[in-house]
Parts: structure tokens; C-alpha cells; sequence
């Protein structure tokens, strides 16, 4: 990122600053500067339970005791909160996000290509990126999920969050809450990939629509829900004391803002 700023063109911004990063690469050094300080990782173990206030169990029966616990748990973060006595107005809601990717030649883009956001729902809609490797990427969806890690076919099914899914959405959609009705009904209609593309075409002046014909490996992204006002929340939501802090909706563009981020997690939590 540079520090020159989006420049007015008509209707349009213009930021040549923006720029993209690979995740993957990026959390792999964020990894390997954390083992050389000293820092312990357990992959392959999840969050069991509460074992005590300054200590949890893993799945695999591993005890971590910490002075100060920090949840970051993205799609189950809200459950964990609950075991800390936090998050009793909070639940999350999985939205499925997937992309198309751009497979002929030469590449249609050389500029990410964003549209003006709708106020009215906290997704920013289908937008086009170039990927670091100069790839283009169209999308993504929000297409409402029906268990938190429903990413393909019945992976990771559990029943019960499917009720308890299924159950808010039902809701939600029944009383049609900041047009939730609307909103699933268009992101639904993204899996048929002429109107999916339809939407990107919008926001440039001409290319190759056909070449948009490979969908990428789905996300989900951990909405929370207010469950007393029936509102998907836009904001960072972050609860706690000082033995904890529980971070609920990290919105985007939060993998951006993180070292900011973490740093006033430190600053104002970790801290005082």
C-alpha cells in the first residue's frame, strides 16, 4: 500500500495505491516469526471447553492455561464467548462466499474493480480482483449456509447447528429483517453463473464474459446476528474482562486492519 489517496473521476475513485496480498503467504510468516520467539501452535485441535478461568481444554484433551485467553475463533467465536458468560445477544449467522475465476487469455483487468456499496446489508457486493499472480477473480457470493462450515456437499454437517441455522434464517427471511428476503433470493441466484456474471458486467465497459467459467474453493463468512434486533451487524463487535477477550465480528475488511487491529486489542485489553 502506498500513501497516495483515491482521486475523484467522475462519479468514479481512482486509488492506484490499492494493492492485494496472498493470505496464505502472508499468515505462513506470521507463523514462522511466532515459533522463532518462542510461541507454541497446536494444529489439528479445537476448543473443547472451559476448564477452569484461565484455562480451556482441547479437543484432544490438551490443557492451555493463559494469563489473558484471547478468542478469535471466527465462526464459533460466539460459542465459546457464551462459555465465558459473553455473546448472550449474539449468534452467528454462515454466509457462503465463492468466487469465478477468469480462465481464458490475455488477462480481462489490470485494477481491482469495486462497486458502491449497499448501506442496506453489510456485503459489498460482487467485485472484481487481481490476485497476486495476476489472476482476475469475480464475486464473491453471500449465499446463506446452512451449518456454520458448510462449505461443499455434507462436509462437516452437524446437525444441530443446522437446526439452529436454519431456524434464525427461517426466521429472518419469514419477517423479511433489513430485507433478508431480497437479499437471499439474489445471492441464491448467483449459482447460475450467466446472471452471476451479469452483476460484474455492470461495472466495466466490455469483457469476455465466457472466461469467467471456474468457481473457486468456497468461504464462509461468520456474520453475527443481534438476536434482539434481528440486525446483521456491520461493526467490530468485541466483549470481555480481564481475563478474556472475545472477539464476535471482525467485518471486512478485517485481515487488512488486523495489525491495527491487534494492536488496540493489546493496547486497550491487554494492558489496563
Amino acid at each position: 500500500m502506498g500513501n497516495e489517496g483515491p482521486n475523484k473521476v467522475g462519479k468514479w475513485y481512482y486509488s492506484p495505491a490499492t494493492a492485494t496480498v496472498d493470505p496464505v503467504e502472508v499468515n505462513n510468516c506470521i507463523k514462522e516469526q511466532l515459533l522463532k520467539a518462542g510461541g507454541r501452535i497446536f494444529f489439528g485441535e479445537g476448543y473443547g471447553k472451559l476448564a477452569g478461568t484461565n484455562t480451556v481444554r482441547t479437543t484432544r484433551g490438551t490443557l492451555i492455561e493463559a494469563g489473558h485467553i484471547i478468542n478469535a475463533a471466527g465462526l464459533y467465536a460466539d460459542k465459546i464467548a457464551r462459555d465465558f458468560g459473553y455473546s448472550k445477544d449474539y449468534v452467528i449467522i454462515p454466509f457462503k462466499g465463492i468466487y469465478l475465476n477468469y480462465t481464458g487469455a490475455p488477462p480481462p483487468l489490470r485494477r481491482n474493480v469495486y462497486p458502491v456499496p449497499n448501506l442496506k446489508n453489510p456485503f459489498l457486493g460482487v467485485h472484481y480482483t487481481v490476485t497476486v499472480d495476476g489472476h482476475v477473480k469475480l464475486g464473491p457470493t453471500a449465499i446463506p449456509a446452512f451449518w456454520r462450515e458448510n462449505y461443499e456437499g455434507l462436509s462437516n454437517f452437524r446437525p444441530g447447528e443446522l437446526v439452529e441455522v436454519s431456524a434464525y434464517e427461517a426466521l429472518l427471511f419469514l419477517t423479511n429483517a433489513f430485507g433478508f428476503r431480497d437479499l437471499a433470493w439474489e445471492e441464491m441466484r448467483k449459482y447460475y453463473k450467466p446472471f452471476f456474471v451479469g452483476l460484474g458486467l455492470k461495472l466495466v465497459k466490455e469483457i469476455d464474459a465466457a472466461g469467467f467459467n471456474e468457481w473457486t474453493r468456497p468461504g464462509i463468512r461468520a456474520q453475527l446476528l443481534n438476536t434482539k434486533t434481528f440486525e446483521l451487524v456491520q461493526d467490530f463487535v468485541v466483549e470481555g474482562d480481564k481475563a478474556s477477550t472475545h472477539i464476535l465480528n471482525a467485518v471486512s475488511p478485517a485481515f487488512t486492519g488486523s495489525f491495527p487491529f491487534t494492536k488496540w486489542i493489546i493496547e486497550t485489553r491487554l494492558t489496563n
